[in-house]
């Protein structure tokens, strides 16, 4: 027994021939350990026969340190060593360890460990889900500040990490709701903004009246349900920021054919995604051949007919009708209840220049999402019929050939082109000018971030009535979040009562101005945690890219189904992101991905 327990432990490369066929690992350098090492059967190193709690105490006395000492610590990079990279998902330290994350961190621990012993060079960090409602929610509960609360959490759930002896690397340990981890958050959240792949709008939102604040589409349940309260959710028009994570819809739908079955996440993510052959494009909208400043984003199935559009169509839900803008009274006043109602308002597409009317829908709701979309009557016949009882001019800008093919007509330069090839074309021309173009689906909206609530990140901009929204500057990052000793969780941000924070200069003109008191949602955290595990210390940048390169795709990840539209969705967004940035070499996030099923299963797969 000793014996094979000694062979175990002393030489990693014993287990090269076993684990070839398996994993097919890279030749490494044989590395021995002295004989002299004990065995884990005992503190003395020999067999006792009553191997009773006590003595399983003792052992575990004797070898807890050593391990600790073993593991906590990742050398620099050899990379004559394959590496290893475990990702199990990082907790909310919003109160204490239960069953579930043993269960995910023995696995991490284990899968580890076994590498450890092959040579591999492992890493297996550990961090914390600091921000966010759960925490803040709890510390309200308990009268304390949601710092307090957090860290006292923390420090307990370490202790408890630390008690069942994994592996974990906790040189790498990060804690989302400190400065020196939110400051690059900021930092990424103004790069999207400077790709124009973040906006503000003013928009119907999902309200939870238990938490006091918005929730993301895919944070409501399909019973219209709250996802952490289960409260029923209310519709509210509030002026929201979003990321626009439809602009690489296509590119992650694309991705997943290529990617083995994964037990229904593949299928689960195609799904969120949907058919991504539309696009929205950008309008201006005018009302007695006047520009209004208003604009409006309209979704078409068919992109490569957009020369052919006859009218705007907008659902009487549409905010337009209902929020703060300068057409809301003439376009109440001029929509008649279960009609298609034609306004005086006209809207301008910004790539082709055509002006087309406004129209509001008879219906409550179009296919999808859309509350927007672009009346194109050549291809689709309900449009036809809107534009034909409403006496809208069209143009037929599909040409059938004698062949059976198809090509565009009266369509600028695009005339000629097959559908296909006009797809193409239209799409990237409406890209390179920034008015849309990206292809995605009806049924795919952008992902809404804002929170009216104190524990989040800062988003770093500031209003400024000369200039409008403008971007922190990066050398004054991080916006740190102010001390505030009262919450209750109702009503608006915490933060609109820090005066001494809230009130500033612009940046860009030295006027007064005021900075955002939304703060971001906790998923934008974890959305590139695995990327910051890479270079956990850098006060530089977010990550070092030939860190991130080196560590990058992750091997192994540990977590649960229920992510598969909500963390994993918005981790490969930023991966793709992150990438188109040269901010990594890597598009894909994982290699291998772990997980946790009923009755002890276990799936693997990648994405």
């Amino acid at each position: 027994m000793w014996l094979t327990c000694h062979r175990f432990l002393a030489c990693s490369s014993c287990w090269q021939s076993q684990c070839n066929g398996a994993l097919s690992p890279a030749t490494w350098q044989k590395r021995l350990v002295p004989r002299g090492i004990r065995s884990i059967y005992s503190e003395t190193g020999k067999w006792e026969e009553k191997y009773g709690l006590e003595t399983r105490k003792k052992v575990e006395s004797w070898w807890r340190t050593r391990i600790k000492e073993q593991f906590k610590t990742t050398a620099g990079i050899d990379k004559s060593r394959p590496k290893f990279y475990v990702l199990s998902m990082f907790p909310y330290p919003s109160g204490k360890l239960h069953m579930g994350h043993v269960r995910v961190y023995t696995i991490s621990d284990a899968i580890a460990r076994f590498h450890r012993m092959r040579g591999l060079q492992v890493i297996n960090p550990m961090g914390w889900d600091a921000f966010g409602l759960p925490a803040e929610n709890a510390a309200i509960e308990h009268g304390l500040h949601p710092a307090n609360w957090t860290q006292s959490n923390i420090q307990h759930v370490r202790k408890q990490l630390d008690a069942l002896n994994l592996s974990f690397s906790w040189d790498r340990e990060i804690t989302t709701c400190l400065p020196d981890y939110y400051k690059w958050t900021q930092y990424l959240f103004i790069k999207l903004y400077e790709a124009g792949l973040v906006y503000q709008k003013e928009a119907m939102v999902n309200w939870d009246p238990i938490d006091q604040t918005v929730l993301a589409n895919e944070q409501v349940d399909e019973n219209g349900c709250s996802w952490r309260s289960g409260a029923k959710v209310e519709k509210k028009y509030l002026k929201q920021w979003f990321i626009k994570t439809s602009a690489y819809a296509k590119a992650m739908l694309d991705a997943l054919p290529g990617l083995p079955k994964w037990y229904g996440i593949k299928e689960m993510q195609a799904n969120w995604l949907g058919d991504c052959s539309g696009c929205y494009f950008e309008f201006t909208l005018k009302i007695n051949n006047k520009p209004t400043g208003e604009t409006v984003s309209a979704y078409t199935s068919t992109p490569e007919a957009i020369y052919g559009a006859s009218h705007l169509y907008i659902l009487p839900s549409h905010w337009l009708l209902h929020g703060n803008n300068c057409l809301k009274e003439i376009l109440q006043k001029e929509f008649v209840p279960g009609k298609d109602s034609l306004t005086s308002v006209t809207a301008v597409n910004l790539l082709t220049n055509q002006e087309v009317p406004l129209v509001i829908s008879a219906k409550s709701e179009f296919e999808g999402y859309l509350d927007t979309k672009i009346g194109v009557p050549c291809v689709r016949p309900d449009d036809a019929e809107v534009a034909r009882s409403l006496g809208l001019a069209s143009e037929n800008v599909i040409e059938a050939l004698p062949d059976g093919s198809e090509r565009l007509a009266s369509s600028g330069k695009f005339t000629g082109m097959s559908r296909q090839e006009a797809i193409n074309a239209i799409t990237q021309e409406a890209r390179n000018q920034g008015v849309g173009g990206h292809l995605t689906s009806s049924k795919l909206k952008d992902w809404l971030v804002s929170r009216q609530r104190y524990w989040g990140t800062p988003i770093p901009i500031i209003h400024c009535q000369s200039c409008g929204p403008v971007p922190v500057p990066y050398e004054d990052l991080p916006v740190k979040l102010p001390n505030i000793t009262s919450f209750t969780g109702k009503g608006g941000s915490p933060l609109t009562s820090a005066a001494h924070w809230l009130n500033c200069s612009c940046p860009r003109c030295k006027g007064p101005a005021k900075r955002e008191t939304d703060t971001m949602d906790t998923f934008v955290d974890s959305a590139w945690y695995y990327l910051r595990y890479t270079d956990p210390h850098n006060p530089d940048r977010p990550f070092h890219k030939e860190l991130a390169d080196y560590w990058m795709p992750v091997d192994l990840y540990i977590g649960g189904k229920e992510h598969a539209v909500m963390h994993l969705y918005y981790a490969r967004f930023f991966g793709h992101f992150c990438h188109d940035q040269k901010l990594t070499k890597h598009k894909l996030l994982l290699l291998l991905c772990r997980e946790r099923r009923g009755r002890g299963k276990v799936g693997f797969s990648t994405i």
